[in-house]
């Protein structure tokens, strides 16, 4: 369901499964909040190219990873170059939750360049 790479000041978490729905949320919720837990809350840049379908349940649970990542003083970052799936997060205002990119090197270096609180 989810691969995750640790790096030193930040991990990637690629979602492998196509469709994030009211069904998928929980576990990939679940199975995400546990990798978390056991890499300790850094910034994170969460890959989400193979993601052709996401609906609200989906929407709310990034947005919730995103929250309890913040409080750790850290950040979550989301790559996703679908045009629907970029037009969702367009008109859901997502953008105001956590930054979109095109590219994981591209995430990856605004990263290492964000100043930290």
């Amino acid at each position: 369901m989810i691969d995750v790479t640790a790096y030193d000041t930040y991990a990637i978490i690629s979602i492998k499964i196509e469709e994030i729905d009211f069904v998928k949320t929980p576990r990939l919720s679940e199975i995400i909040n546990q990798n978390l837990e056991k890499i300790k809350y850094p910034d994170i840049i969460l890959n989400l190219d193979n993601l052709y379908y996401i609906d609200s349940t989906g929407l709310s649970s990034l947005i919730n990873i995103s929250r309890k990542i913040k409080e750790y003083d850290n950040e979550m970052v989301v790559v996703c170059s679908s045009a629907k799936i970029l037009q969702l997060f367009d008109i859901a205002k997502v953008g105001m939750f956590f930054k979109i990119f095109d590219t994981v090197e591209r995430a990856g270096q605004y990263l290492a360049t964000r100043k930290k609180p």
